[in-house]
């Protein structure tokens, strides 16, 4: 799924209130039948909702495998730090060479699939990517999309969190649209592009070109 509108639309408010982080004024979060938004962000995190933050977040000083490690340090993920590093490293086989390395030296492409790699490793139900492809040129956004593509082939549900609309229109099932905190646009992305003027009436800063 696609969540994507223009800058202060809402998009990344709406994931720090799944995550735990804010309260919600109205409304729940549920996951299946279980409601979460009274949850903390640490029981989130053990629930399986991980977010992977815009800008990275890493620890530039320490290494490619520790931050890694840190994706793991929940309790209920602990005991699968090996395996899910392994599958970290199937996905990421650059970050296999490279596990030793401190992470501030990497390049930014590098640098996003440590920050996705972390989130792996706490074994995600969902996984949340707030604005992944920030920052990167545009080779290395078509090989975060790939990899998205292939995390999603591995049964992991997927949250993307964009303003390009080029960006996501070829990789989401779903794709909803905000603008000011509203929802004024969901469907499919075919039905999304076949409806773009009136989108880009509602939210004109919105990035539909190459479409």
């Amino acid at each position: 799924v696609a969540l994507v509108g223009a800058n202060g639309a809402g998009k990344t408010t709406t994931i720090k209130t799944i995550s735990g982080l804010l309260r919600p004024a109205a409304g729940s979060v549920l996951l299946g039948d279980q409601r979460l938004d009274r949850s903390t962000p640490a029981t989130m995190v053990e629930l399986g909702v991980i977010q992977v933050p815009e800008g990275r977040r890493l620890f530039p000083q320490m290494t490619v495998r520790d931050n890694l490690l840190l994706g793991g340090y929940a309790p209920a993920a602990r005991n699968q730090r090996p395996q899910r590093m392994n599958e970290v490293f199937d996905i990421f086989p650059m970050l296999r060479d490279r596990q030793g390395q401190i992470a501030g030296t990497l390049s930014g492409g590098e640098q996003q699939m440590v920050a996705i790699g972390r989130g792996l490793m706490a074994g995600p139900k969902i996984l949340m990517l707030d604005e992944v492809n920030a920052g990167l040129n545009a080779s290395e956004i078509d090989g975060a999309l790939r990899l998205i593509r292939q995390i999603a082939e591995r049964g992991v549900t997927i949250l993307v969190i964009e303003h390009l609309m080029k960006v996501v229109l070829s990789l989401a099932e779903r794709v909803l649209v905000l603008h000011h905190g509203q929802l004024i646009a969901e469907g499919s992305a075919a039905e999304i592009v076949r409806d773009k003027r009136r989108a880009l009436r509602r939210t004109p800063a919105l990035s539909f070109h190459e479409v």
